[in-house]
């Protein structure tokens, strides 16, 4: 046994449901060690905070999860893994960082360590023969704390001979409950996520600390946001009279629909964050799952997430408010030419809404985009 093989066997019999990576020396040889013992081989992610996004999505709705990549990877998924922190987890979230001491598989030398710790996430960098078991603790520690953990390990390692040892962890106990307080991530809650966030990494109970009261929708909106989530409201009102499990969406306006009285999104990260969110869900068999973004966060990085969605053959409905504009950042322009560049090839998925305040046209395209068993994008438009 090669330690990849000891590695993949060891998340696989600790009932990890969701493996995510992107290809680098250790990642690579690991991921494929995974990839044999599946039914159906899960593919290569091609960017690293999809690959988290997906991941955490997974882990929230309790099915645990695990990130290969290299440390230049984990750097480039921080927005990803920060949010995490904020938003925390339900079953184990690890993320498993190959570190190249040489450079010899890199294009330079990067110590990820202490980026870690200063982000905040929980780190160990086991010795050889201690790999498997710090994985167990690891994944053990995330869900007592309900936060990711980051392990990371030599990538030459995985070439090495490692022994047989049968090592796993029970089945997670853990559920997922709506929770928006803790979930969404947004500047109304961002000071008590913060603080439940240091509660939990230093061990203190995070109920002990004081919820905030949820806003109204959209009364309670600053002025610069009440006018758009007026117009975003027949469409978010009709989404939420439809069955799911699970609503993700982005750092944008149309997320503040996770407030009463609609109380239609379920998940928030980062910008761009809601399609891999609820492909993490629909990965694990959880659905159905809606991701709701905007037109800037879709463009920036949410767009990333269709490709996942295509080559793991998830039915994703994809929401796609266009203002024209990044509303949440002080209204810079987006081109519906970028969105269509973007969209190109996705024509067949697509489907436009041009009555979006419109209620019953809203529930039919909804309607459309539900009855589909693959891909689903709806672009409502509010240029």
């Amino acid at each position: 046994m090669t330690g990849a093989e000891a590695i993949a066997d060891t998340l696989s019999r600790s009932h990890v449901e969701l493996m995510t990576a992107v290809p680098g020396h250790g990642a690579t040889q690991t991921y494929t060690a995974w990839q044999v013992e599946r039914e159906t081989a899960p593919p290569f992610s091609f960017h690293e905070e999809g690959a988290v996004g997906m991941a955490h999505g997974a882990a929230l709705l309790g099915h645990r999860a695990a990130v290969l990549m290299k440390a230049h990877g984990f750097l480039k998924a921080a927005n990803a893994v920060a949010d995490s922190l904020a938003a925390g987890t339900t079953a184990g979230l690890l993320y498993v960082v190959f570190h190249d001491p040489t450079g010899t598989h890199s294009d330079s030398i990067l110590e990820i360590e202490g980026a870690a710790r200063e982000l905040g996430v929980p780190t160990h960098r086991p010795d050889a023969p201690e790999e498997r078991s710090v994985l167990l603790h690891a994944l053990e520690h995330s869900e007592e704390q309900g936060l990711p953990h980051l392990v990371v390990l030599p990538a030459d390692g995985v070439e090495a001979d490692a022994p047989a040892r049968a090592l796993g962890l029970a089945p997670p106990t853990g559920t997922y409950e709506r929770d928006v307080a803790r979930q969404v991530c947004c500047p109304p809650l961002a000071e008590y996520q913060h603080a439940v966030f240091e509660a939990r990494a230093e061990g203190r109970n995070p109920d002990a600390v004081e919820r905030p009261p949820l806003p109204t929708v959209p009364d309670d909106l600053p002025d610069a946001y009440r006018s758009m989530a007026e117009r975003y409201r027949p469409l978010m009102a009709a989404l939420a009279e439809r069955p799911r499990i699970v609503a993700t969406g982005d750092t944008s306006v149309s997320t503040m629909f996770a407030f009463p009285p609609v109380s239609v999104i379920d998940l928030c990260t980062y910008m761009g964050g809601s399609l891999p969110l609820a492909l993490g869900a629909l990965a694990v068999g959880e659905q159905p799952a809606w991701a709701v973004t905007g037109d800037f966060g879709f463009v920036s990085a949410g767009h990333l997430g269709l490709l996942e969605a295509r080559q793991r053959d998830l039915p994703l409905n994809v929401l796609l408010l266009e203002n024209g504009r990044a509303q949440a950042t002080g209204g810079q322009p987006v081109s519906e030419d970028a969105v269509d560049t973007v969209l190109a090839g996705y024509v067949e998925h697509t489907r436009v809404l041009e009555t979006p305040k419109d209620g019953a046209a809203c529930r039919e395209a909804l309607d459309w985009a539900a009855a589909r068993d693959d891909l689903a994008i709806l672009r409502a438009r509010y240029r």
